[in-house]
């Protein structure tokens, strides 16, 4: 392994176990604290206007080749949120811990993806990203159990102590990499863009629309959709993590037999099933309800875990295959600004207009199916080209 991709998976392994410690159970902490879903959506526009503050100082940080600093920020950013996140202030948690974790976010996922960019060969995303799949449903779910158990069981001395102690360690081990990394600081970095490059991104992809719906439901997926799951299972902490970590398994499974065949299969009909078979996955999650029998209900979530992660294997195959095609770091980047911004719009409304007499499950139903006509918005993402196997044609 080289020292680049091993301080990828160093850095992904290590948040993605702390994201699953704490951060995961957001939406349902939020929820016993008291919130409504008016309440989760206005704590979500936040947390983009934190994101997106952020980014502007990333960017600038990712220029001048500050690893150190960027690496820093992820695991500060982190660590602060999640002790706003077990202190037991309401007020403070949904406005500067909202902003705090957009940021920690920032930090996260926009190093992440560069790194990731990094790592990729033109013939074997598909295959990188299924590792990629793995490592963190591996490291995640380790977080979710450990973190879940100790949530149900209120230890939340417990879990900010645990969580300081693994950044720690975190930073240690990614730092320690980095210092024998000369193939990272080697990398050359595009000059920080500002707002008028953002704003005049375009290209013959669709990408600007794509960047707009896919943060939704990435977002949907990450606050709403957790808290769907806790409601149909009688609000326990403990049995959401057990069935997050079953269901993670199960697929983990699956892609390790499918990660090594997707780049050898037509990208345009496997990423055609995909968006189908994602759009399907919302109508699955808009159908169960708490009056469904227990069977059914996790049939039920295994196959929306299945639709949902095959559908993100496809999709950020096609999103690594247009970025190498573009200037990728100005890509990725504009894919954060707007994403964030129509967030902050999207997650708006829905605070201004989810039907308040509805109980929460029929709140969330009615959003489900609302999202399904704009998952098809996918199918214009790079049509303009046959793309066979990985090379973009």
């Amino acid at each position: 392994m080289s020292p680049l991709a091993r301080t990828f998976y160093l850095f992904t392994g290590f948040h993605s176990f702390l994201l699953g410690l704490l951060p995961l159970f957001i939406p349902v902490i939020l929820w016993d604290k008291g919130l409504t879903i008016r309440d989760i959506a206005y704590f979500v526009v936040l947390t983009s206007v934190g994101f997106l503050g952020a980014l502007y100082y990333w960017d600038r940080l990712r220029a001048h080749h500050q690893w150190r600093k960027l690496i820093s920020c992820s695991f500060i950013f982190q660590g602060v949120f999640v002790a706003l996140l077990v202190w037991d202030q309401q007020h403070l948690l949904v406005t500067l811990g909202a902003l705090i974790n957009g940021m920690a976010g920032c930090f996260y996922w926009s190093t992440q993806r560069l790194l990731f960019q990094a790592i990729t060969e033109e013939k074997n995303t598909g295959n990188t990203f299924g590792n990629f799949q793995i490592l963190v449903v591996f490291a995640l779910k380790i977080g979710v159990l450990v973190g879940s158990y100790l949530l149900g069981m209120a230890y939340f001395g417990g879990l900010l102590i645990l969580s300081f102690v693994l950044s720690l360690i975190g930073f240690y081990w990614v730092n320690k990499s980095l210092q024998s990394n000369r193939q990272l600081y080697a990398l050359k970095q595009v000059p920080a863009f500002t707002l008028k490059q953002i704003i005049q991104f375009k290209d013959n992809n669709k990408s600007t629309l794509i960047f707009i719906v896919d943060g939704l439901f990435l977002f949907l997926e990450s606050y709403f959709w957790v808290l769907t799951i806790y409601l149909l299972t009688q609000a326990n902490v403990m049995r959401l993590g057990l069935i997050i970590v079953a269901l993670s398994l199960l697929l983990a499974l699956i892609f390790f037999f499918i990660k090594k065949h997707i780049d050898r299969v037509n990208a345009q009909l496997i990423y055609s099933f995909a968006v189908i078979g994602y759009a399907s996955s919302w109508l699955i999650r808009a159908e169960l309800s708490q009056d469904i029998n227990s069977v059914m209900l996790y049939i039920g979530l295994l196959l929306v875990a299945f639709l949902s992660n095959f559908f993100r294997l496809a999709f950020n195959k096609r999103f690594y295959d247009i970025a190498r095609q573009h200037q990728p770091t100005r890509y990725i980047i504009c894919k954060s600004y707007y994403s964030q911004f129509m967030l902050i719009l999207f997650f708006s409304l829905i605070a201004l207009f989810v039907p308040l007499e509805n109980s929460a499950v029929n709140q969330l139903q009615i959003l489900y199916y609302l999202s399904i006509p704009l998952v098809f918005v996918y199918f214009v993402y790079g049509r303009h080209k046959a793309i066979s196997g990985l090379n973009i044609q």
